[in-house]
């Protein structure tokens, strides 16, 4: 089973993956027909999707078992994780053997994610960092597994319930 992570501009996706994108974000989010159309309408929305390849994910439309929508605002220098799921038959598989500590889906489209909106960051694309807002304790709980303080420049402001991962290695 092999696995891909790719990323689009929202308005670059084709018609099947937009509806694919849209039916894994369902399964977790209460989203419509609106996000559509903000997604669309919204200048900086960037679409990111984790694929599986050769017969791997099958059973799911168009082979994306994830998700995950960023809205980029330059203007206040920022990129917002507005949304990030991963199909329910793919959240939790575990191997019954495991070879080691072997990352999910979600954590692989997290990082990935975080990977090339920092690369993006250039003199004339000046965003500081990304902002998550977790929809929960389990998703709270996810975000700071996936993305260890240790590894990367996250900050978590508890009376907000909001995390920022800077993107120039500075704490914010």
């Amino acid at each position: 089973m092999r696995y891909v992570n790719e990323h689009y501009a929202y308005s670059e996706l084709s018609r099947a993956d937009r509806h694919a994108l849209r039916g894994v974000l369902k399964e977790a989010f209460p989203i419509g027909k609106s996000s559509h159309v903000l997604w669309s309408d919204f200048p900086d929305t960037t679409a990111f999707v984790r694929r599986g390849k050769g017969g791997a994910a099958d059973d799911v439309a168009e082979g994306i078992v994830g998700a995950a929508i960023v809205m980029s605002y330059p203007v206040e220098q920022y990129d917002y994780l507005a949304y990030l799921a991963i199909h329910p038959a793919y959240r939790n598989r575990r191997r019954i053997f495991s070879r080691g500590a072997k990352p999910h889906h979600g954590t692989h489209l997290l990082r990935y994610l975080y990977e090339v909106m920092r690369d993006q960051v250039s003199p004339s694309w000046m965003q500081r960092y990304l902002m998550i807002e977790p929809a929960g304790d389990a998703a709270l709980k996810f975000y700071l597994r996936a993305l260890p303080p240790g590894e990367y420049p996250l900050r978590y402001y508890e009376e907000d319930r909001v995390i920022s991962v800077g993107y120039d290695g500075l704490m914010l």
